[in-house]
């Protein structure tokens, strides 16, 4: 006698879909396209980072400054024992994603705090062409095309986390009492995947992952940063 075929329960929910389902135009070369990313309404900070003449040398001379606002989750304090370079004791590490990003001039004020600020880009950095340069940071003659490039780690800037719906036209970072105003600093963007492969489809769909450091206090916010909204961090 032959046995009737088993009937196995059947899971109950919406059907699994596959990664290769998720590609789309948003993961075009340069990230142009992308849609709002979904963790958009919960992001809870924004950043100011330096984008540095010589890519990853924050002693170089800032071209650009970036706004980012993102999703953060604080990961860790740093102790004596854990110090090391770009970590200082006292500091805490945090990590995240990018929900909307801009590029500004290297002295923007506090236009990037304000709450009318025009966004170029959702879920990533903004990559911009900008003239060839060299190693030293000067012009170089070739190639004759414009290269593209955006803000690298490690770089150096400031953050505000606290309820970005406090937020005034003015970009007054006094709105929120609870919010820090304080210094962060950028170890690594695109983690674990960067945007190659499988990354070409997480990206998009959740935005470029982001780890870095907060300075808890910093007092350069209000004693340099207080006119202009910059600060040299180098």
């Amino acid at each position: 006698m032959i046995n009737p075929r088993p009937t196995w329960p059947r899971p109950i929910g919406p059907r699994l879909v596959s990664p290769r389902s998720c590609t789309s135009s948003r993961a075009g070369v340069g990230g142009g396209g992308w849609d709002p990313s979904p963790l958009e309404p919960f992001a809870n900070a924004r950043l100011l980072l330096n984008e540095n003449a010589r890519p990853g040398d924050i002693t170089s001379t800032v071209i650009a400054t970036h706004v980012i606002e993102c999703l953060l989750e604080r990961a860790q304090y740093i102790t004596a024992k854990l110090n090391t370079t770009g970590v200082e004791t006292g500091d805490f590490t945090y990590n995240g994603y990018i929900t909307r990003a801009a590029k500004l001039s290297a002295t923007p004020g506090f236009s990037w705090l304000s709450s009318e600020l025009i966004w170029q880009q959702s879920g990533r950095r903004v990559a911009s062409a900008s003239a060839p340069r060299s190693a030293a940071g000067s012009v170089t003659p070739y190639p004759t095309a414009q290269a593209i490039s955006t803000v690298v780690a490690p770089c150096n800037g400031l953050i505000w986390l606290g309820d970005l719906s406090l937020l005034n036209p003015a970009g007054n970072p006094d709105v929120d009492p609870y919010a820090q105003y304080t210094k962060f600093a950028v170890l690594e963007f695109g983690a674990p995947y960067n945007d190659g492969g499988i990354g070409a489809l997480v990206q998009p769909l959740i935005g470029e992952r982001i780890y870095g450091t907060l300075t808890p206090n910093w007092q350069g916010c209000v004693s340099a940063a207080v006119s202009i909204g910059y600060v040299d961090l180098r």
